[in-house]
């Protein structure tokens, strides 16, 4: 799929994002892959082809059997809970599967026991004894995630027995310090156990082959995964000692696959279960022999599972290998890894709930594309230039250009498209966008697409100024006909390009103009023929919208410039906070906001208006005459329209309520806090 030309298409394409694991809410990482995926399979519906888009829940493993443990759930009950979530948190940025499953079912378990089978079949198979940490209280031996302790690095306590929170340091169980059952808190003892292991040196050549010898894998991670090879190649530990939440090994007593052996499998089982609801056959997808390509889109840190293990698991049991597996990096928040401690970890509820603004989703999908190239750099959701580049290029751009056009049909040719040819330098120049746009979907230069829209509506929009229709209309009306002939079907052209990133976007169009647009309509076309209602197809985001959802991350942020990495402030960077005590002289509801009051606080002998998110906690009446505690210096800020000169200080309880600050003793209006 390196090319526009349709002959080099196959007949079906099979896509998959990552599987999610079932244990957390889905965030904007997961929405970063999956927004990438979901424009290159809507690129490809877009030109006709048939495309399955399949994805399903990551179930089994230790951490499920935790976190239901915690919940005082069964992980059947979690999983099943979890998957709602998922897919409800997908369908709010148009993410379009074709399924979304589970790998807790029945199709998963066949599949695995038929590969496991054919690695045993294959000699790949081996039994190991190793030594590994048994509760006698709880008669079970410990995962990592059912051991806590000192890490033998940093000597953090309570960390787990795989990965130190507190320092990164990843190390064995049996490293750590004081090591305790996270079930009874009593400590373990060291048992012999034997496990089950992949010989991955035996495939060797295979492997050389497939990431050498195809263009399955970027350039840099095809070197990245030659010198895992040259580096020489371990045995896989496939198993895990029961009771674990996963398959049942057959032909053992206690033993159950390890979650990354039934992980990817997941993507074959689902296209099963497609296959039985849709009466298609899932060997016309997965068979050796079928000519459809498998493409998958994960991100750099599951590299190895995909590179190695999943290519041996699929060439032993006689499956189909993928074509193509696109890589990407992380999503980092404001300059900052995401991460819960430090406020940069937004879930896709979050922005959905938080972003008041009714095309959040579709300006996240538009701003994700204008980031990703087939790369595995690191990209940034920053909350400026999420504004800027929404406002510059969806309204200014091409918003600009479409209402300026709709509107002078509306007026001057009676709400239809002319009668008149459209101008042909233009229509060529579109022509041949068409071409390089659809090589950049073809190699998911996503980056490149948005970039090449953008030029084409600065085209339009230069276009529609230089021609001046308006003066035209008084001396020639049939010159000003070709130019709103021209623009319309530029429009039409830039609604097919953003159709797979914006499809509500486009939608809109497709309403004004009576079509349902394909990819071949972005030639010109259109003459003659009656418009829908004219709606502007974007409202720009205010800042206002956005500062909820990007609150802790922006004081992340300006904590981190204050005071390097310590996390620590020094006396002098408080000083540069002025707390003072105020007055609520009066309170109202702010119009069309459930969460927002307007106050009107007494600072000494000033008054200010202060917008404060309180309404859901405090009602007006019960906040007037009340001394509070104000920051007096922050930037004034506009939300709903409204100026906002300052910042009440409150307090979160356990139960998620706000408790405003309050001096112990009434004090004099106006004093400085500290």
């Amino acid at each position: 799929m390196s090319s526009s030309d349709t002959s080099a298409v196959p007949s079906r394409i099979l896509v998959t994002s990552a599987l999610p694991y079932a244990n957390n809410n889905i965030h904007l990482g997961h929405l970063f892959e999956a927004v990438q995926t979901d424009v290159f399979v809507r690129y490809h519906r877009l030109r006709g082809r048939t495309v399955r888009y399949v994805c399903a829940d990551d179930t089994h493993g230790t951490p499920i059997e935790l976190a239901a443990l915690r919940q005082k759930i069964s992980p059947e009950q979690l999983v099943e809970q979890t998957q709602k979530e998922h897919m409800r948190d997908y369908a709010g940025f148009n993410i379009s599967f074709d399924i979304f499953y589970t790998t807790n079912s029945e199709e998963n378990r066949k599949y695995a026991e038929l590969i496991y089978q054919k690695l045993k079949e294959n000699d790949l198979i081996i039994e190991k004894e190793i030594s590994q940490y048994y509760c006698e209280h709880d008669k079970r031996f410990l995962p990592d995630r059912f051991i806590i302790g000192k890490c033998p690095r940093c000597k953090a306590e309570k960390q787990y027995g795989d990965v130190c929170e507190s320092c990164g340091a990843t190390y064995d169980p049996t490293e750590m310090g004081e090591p305790k059952c996270i079930i009874c808190n009593n400590a373990p003892v060291l048992k012999q156990s034997r496990h089950l292991y992949v010989q991955l040196k035996k495939c060797e050549s295979f492997l050389r082959e497939y990431i050498n010898g195809t263009d399955a894998l970027q350039e840099d991670i095809r070197n990245f995964v030659t010198s895992w090879i040259d580096d020489g190649l371990r045995e896989w530990c496939i198993s895990r000692d029961g009771p674990y939440f996963g398959f049942r090994i057959p032909g053992t007593e206690n033993k159950f696959f390890y979650v990354w052996l039934d992980a990817p499998i997941g993507y074959i089982s689902s296209t099963d279960r497609y296959c039985k609801d849709h009466g298609e056959r899932v060997e016309d997808y997965w068979g050796s022999g079928s000519d459809t390509q498998i493409v998958h889109f994960i991100g750099k840190d599951i590299v190895y599972f995909h590179a190695l293990f999943w290519p041996v698991m699929l060439k032993n049991a006689n499956f189909n290998l993928p074509s193509k597996i696109f890589v990407h990096g992380f999503l980092n928040i404001e300059g900052e890894k995401m991460s819960k401690s430090r406020g940069t970890f937004i879930l896709a509820k979050d922005y959905l709930e938080k972003v008041n603004h009714p095309q959040a989703p579709e300006f996240l999908r538009f701003y994700f594309a204008s980031k990703q190239m087939p790369n595995t750099g690191d990209a940034d959701l920053n909350k400026s230039e999420l504004l800027t580049k929404t406002a510059t290029t969806l309204a200014n751009n091409i918003g600009n250009l479409h209402h300026r056009t709709f509107v002078f049909c509306d007026r001057y040719f009676e709400k239809k498209i002319p009668d008149a040819y459209w101008d042909e330098s233009v229509a060529t120049i579109v022509e041949e966008a068409g071409r390089e746009i659809a090589s950049y979907y073809e190699k998911c230069e996503l980056k490149s697409v948005v970039e090449k829209i953008h030029a084409l509506g600065s085209l339009g929009n230069k276009y529609y100024q230089d021609s001046a229709p308006w003066e035209q209309m008084k001396t020639d009306p049939q010159k000003a006909a070709v130019v709103m002939v021209t623009c319309v079907n530029l429009i039409k052209a830039l609604a097919v390009f953003l159709k797979p990133i914006t499809p509500e976007i486009t939608g809109s169009i497709e309403r004004q103009l009576g079509l349902i647009l394909k990819w071949e309509d972005h030639t010109f076309s259109l003459k003659n023929k009656p418009l829908g209602v004219t709606d502007k197809i974007v409202k720009p985001f205010e800042e206002a919208d956005l500062d909820q959802v990007f609150a802790a991350a922006s004081q992340s942020k300006n904590q981190q410039e204050n005071s390097g990495t310590s996390g620590l402030i020094d006396i002098n960077h408080f000083k540069t906070v002025d707390l003072k005590i105020a007055v609520v002289k009066s309170a109202e509801k702010v119009e069309k906001s459930s969460k927002l009051l307007k106050l009107q606080v007494e600072l000494g002998k000033e008054t200010r208006q202060i917008i404060a998110g309180i309404a859901a906690h405090y009602k007006p009446e019960d906040i007037i005459g009340k001394q509070v505690v104000v920051v007096a210096n922050l930037k004034p800020a506009t939300l709903f329209g409204l100026t906002s000169e300052g910042m009440l200080l409150a307090a979160q309880n356990s139960g998620g309520e706000l408790v405003l600050l309050h001096p112990a003793k009434p004090v004099t209006s106006g004093v400085k806090v500290g």
